[in-house]
Formats: structure tokens, sequence, C-alpha cells
């Protein structure tokens, strides 16, 4: 008992206790914002799934290209889907004059509601094809996948398949 006393008038008692506390807080907050959001982990997977969607369906299309054969297709894309959530901003004067801004996301059934989603766009292409070593197959080849993909010919690379 006399030690809790002693403990309880003491400065570096104190100081002690509360610097422990202040360690412990920090290294929750430390651990709670280091962890990675499920949805980040889910958004990667979707553009993964797109791009190889978008591969699949391009191989089948450019194949069926007159003298063009077996096709392979690798694509790269700028970065990964986005989606552009509606948003509610509420303006806020007090009797100072002084003007607060916020905005939230509308949430509907509890859920953020979606205005659109952007895929990723396609920066690169390159088309492996067992025709290719015809130019007029290769020049079909490009045209095609320069109005398919809205991309410039020079980020398209066709390459003979062995």
């Amino acid at each position: 008992m006399k030690f809790l006393q002693k403990l309880k008038g003491s400065k570096t008692a104190e100081y002690i206790f509360l610097g422990i506390i202040s360690v412990a807080v920090i290294a929750v907050l430390a651990v709670s914002f280091t962890g990675t959001p499920k949805t980040e982990a889910y958004d990667g997977d979707e553009t993964i799934a797109y791009v190889k969607d978008l591969e699949n369906r391009l191989e089948k299309t450019l194949s069926a290209v007159n003298g063009a054969g077996n096709v392979s297709v690798v694509t790269t894309v700028e970065s990964g889907k986005e989606t552009v959530l509606a948003e509610e901003t509420v303006t806020v004067t007090d009797e100072n004059g002084r003007t607060t801004t916020t905005s939230s996301p509308v949430l509907i059934n509890g859920k953020p509601f979606v205005l659109k989603e952007n895929y990723p766009k396609v920066v690169g292409v390159l088309i492996v094809a067992q025709g290719a070593d015809s130019i007029s197959v290769m020049r079909n080849l490009q045209q095609a996948a320069v109005s398919l993909l809205n991309i410039e010919p020079s980020r398209i690379e066709i390459l003979a398949m062995n």
C-alpha cells in the first residue's frame, strides 16, 4: 500500500505511466493504418481479370483475320479500374461568416452509389501471329487492333510466330 501511495504522488511515475500509455496508443494506431484494405487487392484482381478477358477476346477476333492463323496477344494497361462514386456536398456558413464545405459519398442501402466505372486504358499490345510474316496480314492485324483498342499504331508490335 505504501508503495502505491508513493507512486501516486511521484511526478516521475506519472511521466512513466503517460509514456507507456502514449506508446501503446501509437502502436495501436500504427497497426491499424498499415493494413491494406481488401478493396485494393480486389481491384487489382478485377483489373487482371479484365486484361485477361480482353486478351482472350482479341486473340479470338484477330485469329479470324484472313491469313493470321493462330494468334497470341499480350496487353499492357496504364492503371487499374477507377470507380467514380456519387458525392453529396454540403456548405455551411457559421455566424462569423466562415464557410465550410464537406463532401461525403451518397449511400443507397448502406452502400456507396457508383456513378461510373472507368476501365484501364490500354497503352501497348504485342500480337504474335502465325501469318505475321506477310505484310498484308500484319497491316490487317494492326488496323484491327487500332480500331478495337483505340490506340496509336506505334503502340502495337506484331511478330511472326514460330
